[in-house]
C-alpha cells in the first residue's frame, strides 16, 4: 500500500507542463471557435448565396475528417514539439488570410488549409499531453484537458462575434491569430523527449495500423453514434425550438456546459478505477435518453434536463473512449490512437445534419431525434457487446 502511493507522489498530475498544454488547447479551441459562427455570414458578406455559404462553413468538418488519420501517422513518426510549432505557424497564418480573402473560391482555399491545421493541432496537443499524464491517471488526466471544448464553445464565438460587431470581420479573424500565437509561445517553452520507439521507428512503409486502430473499430462507431447526436441538436435545436415556441434554448447549452464541467472529472476518475464498461454503458443510455427527450419535449424544462442527459451521456462517453484508446495502446501510438477517435467524431459531426436533413422531411423532428435515440441505445449497447467478446477472444 505503502509503495502504491509512494508511486502516485512520484507522478503528479498537475505538473506545469500538463497545465502549459492545457493552454495551448485553450488558445487553440478559442481561436477555432472564434471563426466558427462567423464564416457563413462572412461568406455571404463576400457576396455567396445561402447554400454557398453553408458549404464554405462545413469544409473544415470535411478536411478534418480526412486529415485526422495523417495527423496520427505524422504524430507516431516525428518530433511532436517541431510539428506543432509548425502547425501552430500554420493556423496563425491561415486565421489570419481569413481577413484578406477577395473572393468566396479563396475563402474556400483558407478554409480548407484552416481545416488542415486544426485538425492536426487537435491530434498532436492530446497525444503530447498523453506523454505527461501518468498512465494510471489517463482517464482523469485526459477528462481535465477536455474541459477546455466546452470552455472554449462558450468563449470563441462570445469574442469572435463581439470583435465583428465593434471592428469587423477582419479583426476578428486577426483576433483568432492573435490567441493562437498565444499557443505557439507555450509550445515553444515545452521540453520534449521523444519516445524510443518513435526514434528507432522512422519507417519507409505505411501500414493500416499506423493510420487506424482496428482494434478500436468498435469504439470509433461508437464515437460516431454520439457525435452525431451532438451534430443534431447543434444544427436543427434552434429551429424545433422556435417550431414548439420554447423560448430561451440557448440555456440548454448553459446547462450542457455546466453538467459537463461537474461530470468530467468524476468519470476520468471512475474510468481510471473501475475500467471503460462502468462509464460507457451509461453514457450510452443517457446519450439515448437526451435524444427522445429533445424529440418529446415541448417545455424548457424537458430540454434543459435533456442537456444534462447529453452531458452525462456524449460528454461523458467521447472523452473516457479516448483515454481508453490512448491508455491501453503504448506511448509510441497515441498519436493513431487519438487520430482514430477523432475520426468517428467528424463522421458523426459531418455526416448526420446532412442525413438528417432528409429524416425531418419524412418522419419529422420528433421521429428523427427519437429515432436517433433508439439507434444511440441499441447500437451503442450493440457496439459495445461486439468489442467485449472481441476482448474476451483475445
Amino acid at each position: 500500500m505503502k509503495a502504491k502511493l509512494s508511486a502516485e507522489i512520484k507522478e503528479p498530475l498537475w505538473t506545469w507542463k500538463y497545465m502549459v498544454l492545457i493552454v495551448v488547447n485553450l488558445a487553440n479551441g478559442v481561436a477555432g471557435f472564434m471563426t466558427v459562427p462567423l464564416v457563413a455570414s462572412y461568406a455571404m458578406h463576400l457576396g455567396a448565396t445561402l447554400t454557398t455559404a453553408s458549404t464554405v462553413s462545413g469544409i473544415l468538418s470535411l478536411v478534418s475528417l480526412f486529415m485526422c488519420p495523417l495527423a496520427g501517422v505524422l504524430s507516431d513518426r516525428v518530433n511532436r514539439k517541431k510539428l506543432l510549432i509548425v502547425t501552430e505557424v500554420g493556423y496563425i497564418v491561415t486565421l489570419a488570410l481569413h481577413a484578406f480573402v477577395p473572393n468566396i473560391p479563396c475563402l474556400m482555399v483558407v478554409r480548407g488549409l484552416t481545416g488542415v491545421f486544426f485538425s492536426v493541432a487537435n491530434v498532436l496537443t492530446v497525444a503530447y499531453a498523453s506523454s505527461y499524464i501518468p498512465r494510471e491517471r489517463m482517464g482523469e488526466g485526459l477528462g481535465y484537458f477536455s474541459l477546455v471544448t466546452p470552455l472554449s464553445q462558450a468563449l470563441g464565438p462570445f469574442l469572435g462575434l463581439s470583435l465583428r460587431d465593434s471592428m469587423g470581420y477582419e479583426m476578428a479573424f486577426i483576433g483568432g491569430a492573435v490567441s493562437t500565437v498565444v499557443a505557439l509561445v507555450c509550445v515553444a517553452v515545452l521540453p520534449y523527449t521523444m519516445e524510443k520507439k518513435e526514434l528507432s521507428g522512422k519507417k519507409t512503409t505505411l501500414h493500416i495500423r499506423d493510420i487506424f486502430a482496428m482494434e478500436f473499430l468498435c469504439l470509433m462507431l461508437l464515437t460516431a453514434l454520439f457525435s452525431s447526436a451532438n451534430g443534431l441538436i447543434s444544427t436543427y435545436l434552434d429551429i424545433l425550438a422556435g417550431e414548439r415556441s420554447i423560448s430561451n434554448i440557448s440555456l440548454f447549452f448553459t446547462v450542457y456546459s455546466v453538467a459537463l464541467i461537474i461530470s468530467k472529472p468524476l468519470t476520468g476518475k471512475l474510468l481510471d478505477k473501475r475500467g471503460l464498461y462502468i462509464v460507457v454503458v451509461p453514457a450510452v443510455i443517457f446519450a439515448a435518453m437526451g435524444m427522445f427527450l429533445v424529440g418529446l419535449a415541448a417545455s424548457l424544462s424537458l430540454m434543459l434536463i435533456a442537456a444534462v442527459c447529453k452531458a452525462l451521456g456524449q460528454g461523458a462517453g467521447t472523452p473516457s473512449i479516448q483515454a481508453y484508446t490512448v491508455k491501453t495502446l503504448e506511448p509510441a501510438r497515441a498519436g493513431v490512437a487519438v487520430s482514430t477517435i477523432q475520426i468517428g467524431q467528424n463522421l458523426g459531426n459531418a455526416l448526420a445534419p446532412i442525413a438528417g436533413s432528409f429524416f425531418v422531411g419524412s418522419f419529422g423532428y420528433e421521429g428523427m431525434f427519437c429515432g436517433v435515440g433508439g439507434l444511440t441505445l441499441v447500437g451503442g449497447l450493440l457496439l459495445l457487446v461486439w468489442y467485449a467478446k472481441k476482448q474476451k477472444a483475445k
